[in-house]
């Protein structure tokens, strides 16, 4: 089968996509340091780990049904560019006069393995065909299956639902709403259990956005 169609490839640029996706529409918040984070700050080093973790994902099943020669040929040279290009765009690019977004990117180490991770990817995209060959041995990578859409709708509705609940009702009830229908998506749904997961998250949420970042949210609308 075609390396470039196997599941865990395509898992990997879903990952990039919602990376990619959260800094377009998050770009206008500010980042701040981590001493004093803005409201953008923990959106934007998640979208980078996401485009850092799809990055590696990708490239895995790629490596992992590359020949020797092929190993040679193009991972060896493009990966050691790919490491040598985070310290010196990191420590070169201030030196010049550069555009204010690729500044941005030279200064952030999380931006720098996430871009240098996706130029390794674009190039192991144009090489491996023209060097190697695209296709892997039958039965090396798992094909990808059929989408559930009972799952995808379900959760998809839960976390437009979290989103326009979260500022009107507050969290909590946002939380409650969004594990309940995310839990219909699946093939049981135990109510010990889903009790359980809005009980964990609520307490978390709490702990990690109002009282550890001190974020402006309600957990109830009008109660605290």
């Amino acid at each position: 089968m075609n390396r470039f169609l196997s599941k865990d490839f395509l898992s990997g640029v879903m990952f990039i996509i919602f990376g990619l996706t959260a800094l377009y529409f998050g770009n206008h918040l500010a980042l701040g340091t981590p001493v004093r984070m803005g409201p953008g700050y923990v959106p934007h080093k998640l979208a980078c780990i996401m485009l850092i973790l799809g990055g590696i994902i990708s490239l895995t099943p790629l490596y992992e049904t590359a020949t020797h020669a092929e190993k040679q040929a193009i991972w060896i040279p493009v990966g050691g560019a790919a490491l040598l290009f985070i310290p010196a765009a990191h420590y070169l690019v201030p030196l010049f006069d550069a555009a204010p977004w690729l500044a941005a990117i030279a200064g952030d180490w999380f931006q720098l393995v996430a871009t240098a991770l996706l130029l390794a990817l674009l190039l192991f995209g144009a090489l491996l065909p023209v060097l190697s060959s695209a296709r892997a041995a039958p039965g090396a990578l798992e094909a990808v299956e059929a989408p559930k859409w009972k799952p995808i709708t379900m959760v998809t509705v839960g976390i437009v639902l979290f989103a326009l609940l979260l500022e009107r009702t507050g969290m909590f009830p946002a939380l409650v709403a969004l594990v309940l229908i995310a839990s219909l998506g699946g093939e049981e749904f135990k109510t010990v259990e889903v009790i359980g997961n809005i009980v964990v998250l609520t307490i978390l949420s709490i702990l990690v956005f109002k009282v550890g970042l001190g974020m402006n949210i309600s957990v109830i609308e009008g109660v605290w």
